[in-house]
């Protein structure tokens, strides 16, 4: 429930994803490399067949082609946001060549036809389901490019070649489909608490980085941060055991995402320590915020708030952390000195 406040961090910008990314290519110029040796085996074993030259030249093209892919700035570009550009012209580029290389050895008779397969795995391996469906049709339009251009293929063999072609690219897009969930799932776990629900430190931190960078690009954009200390749940733990200290989390939890914004961002810091981010809260709506979510918390646990505003009380997260823990620290003294009065 709380992931769902405000927009969630794209997985898709997790590094370990990038990296994964990166890796891709490549393992996509090993797989280039691998098959321009095949088939210019194939070649020379069969130089006697139609249009070897031609062939020749179009596997010198490809090798070509995945030197220049080497020498790209991978790292930057998976991190663009040209990434899925990139790759998509990447297997259009092979498909031509595949289907050239194919129509020249005579289309849909060739043995080459089955290279036709080999974009759509590696596609089914590491692109997204959008892109896989988009490399699974190319391939089946190349393939029947190629066996139009070479003539002498009967209908039923391009179509059933075509049906192969499309039960993979199926295939391929339902398992991307299934790794894109899985990834995401992944990374909203790695990211929130699995007590409360809230987002981890972690997950906090890297909001933290959208919002400074969203009031950066919006001409100082204000944004609120309220920390949440409980005074008592050391003595409920102490006294009731850690269950019962478990039970008051969780309520003070939803009591807090029930008093917030679809925008707010709530996390658990750590122990009893609860932070909650508010984009566009300047002052005075961060100081109304906390009053109300003081309120609210009222009916649950007795707790200490503090809170800092950007840009007023500092311009990055670390700063604003320190405003709002010394304000946080102001008002457990106010809260101690009304106790012992």
């Amino acid at each position: 429930m709380f992931l769902e406040m405000g927009h969630w961090t794209n997985p898709e910008a997790d590094d370990s994803f990038l990296q994964c990314r990166e890796r891709s290519v490549r393992d996509g110029a090993w797989l280039s490399l691998a098959v321009v040796l095949i088939v210019l085996v194939y070649v020379l074993f069969s130089w006697q067949g139609p249009h070897r030259g031609l062939i020749a030249g179009l596997l010198g093209t490809a090798l070509l082609a995945t030197y220049f892919v080497t020498l790209l700035p991978v790292a930057a570009i998976v991190r663009s946001r040209w990434r899925e550009q990139f790759f998509l012209a990447w297997s259009a580029a092979d498909l031509a060549l595949i289907a050239g290389i194919v129509g020249a050895d005579g289309g849909a008779r060739s043995v080459l036809s089955a290279i036709f397969f080999l974009p759509l795995i590696f596609g089914s391996l590491s692109y997204p389901a959008r892109s896989v469906g988009l490399v699974g049709a190319a391939s089946v339009a190349a393939h029947a490019g190629a066996a139009l251009a070479a003539g002498g293929a009967t209908v039923e063999v391009v179509g059933v070649f075509s049906a192969l072609l499309s039960a993979g690219a199926v295939m391929g897009v339902s398992q991307a489909a299934n790794r894109d969930r899985q990834r995401r799932e992944l990374a909203a776990l790695s990211r929130s608490g699995p007590l409360t629900g809230c987002l981890n430190r972690r997950g906090f931190a890297e909001r933290f980085e959208v919002e400074l960078a969203d009031h950066l690009r919006h001409d100082g954009r204000p944004l609120g941060l309220i920390v949440v200390d409980l005074d008592d749940f050391k003595i409920v733990n102490d006294t009731q055991g850690h269950a019962a200290g478990d039970a008051l989390l969780c309520r003070v939890a939803a009591t807090l995402a029930a008093g917030l914004r679809p925008c707010d961002v709530l996390a658990r810091l750590g122990g009893d320590e609860f932070a909650v981010l508010l984009p566009e809260a300047g002052p005075g709506e961060l100081r109304a915020a906390a009053a109300r979510l003081d309120q609210r918390l009222g009916c649950v646990s007795a707790a200490s708030i503090g809170l800092a505003a950007l840009p007023g009380d500092g311009d990055t997260a670390e700063a604003l952390h320190r405003s709002a823990d010394a304000d946080l620290y102001r008002s457990k003294q106010r809260r101690t000195a009304v106790v012992a009065a």
